[in-house]
């Protein structure tokens, strides 16, 4: 026969009846760089840890941020190792370089249809400032230009082949006025997708 006080501890071991789920089903994929300045390369981070003013306007909205590999790691290595006098963009725009980028915009694509598949809205892919070797965003009048990063370019890829529509754009922290417009398009952007504040 089991004694009261162990009863009582029995049930206070049993979970929880399961709150309701809080979670806004919003979200944008970042490259790695805005939520870890850490992962830039050396002389490029703009903030000690994070962009904060990415991070936190996605938080003032309960926008959720999925975070998207760095290419330069994923090719190159945290020390962006590669031949002397040869820049980290000739370096990912090779065909070892475009593969390993197309393998991790295959990745990605993966993730976030998983969370569109979910009943998650993918509200944008937020990518780098203009220099950016893999992660600028650029576009001409016919799509995703050629100046674009390379791991964008395959990643804009593969959502196309997908059929996702999720809009690219470059948060470009270097430049504070650029930055500011990319702080208003977002904010827009949350606007027009139904934004509901926590």
């Amino acid at each position: 026969m089991i004694g009261a006080s162990v009863k009582r501890a029995l049930r206070r071991l049993r979970p929880l009846p399961p709150a309701s789920d809080s979670r806004g089903g919003r979200i944008v994929a970042v490259i790695e760089c805005i939520l870890n300045q850490n992962a830039r390369d050396a002389g490029a981070a703009m903030a000690p840890a994070m962009s904060w003013e990415v991070v936190s306007l996605c938080h003032a909205h309960g926008v959720g941020m999925v975070q998207l590999p760095c290419p330069e790691i994923a090719c190159l290595g945290v020390a962006r190792t590669r031949a002397p006098g040869c820049s980290i963009r000739a370096a990912l725009d090779t065909e070892a370089g475009h593969l390993r980028c197309a393998e991790l915009g295959v990745q990605a694509a993966d993730r976030l249809e998983a969370y569109l598949r979910a009943g998650c809205q993918v509200l944008a892919v937020l990518g780098g400032n203009p220099q950016s070797p893999g992660c600028a965003v650029h576009f001409d009048g016919q799509g995703l230009a050629p100046a674009a990063g390379i791991f964008m370019g395959e990643l804009h890829a593969e959502l196309q082949r997908r059929g996702l529509d999720i809009p690219l754009r470059g948060m470009r922290d270097g430049d504070r006025v650029l930055l500011a417009e990319d702080l208003q398009w977002l904010t827009r952007l949350f606007a027009d997708q139904g934004a509901t504040l926590p």
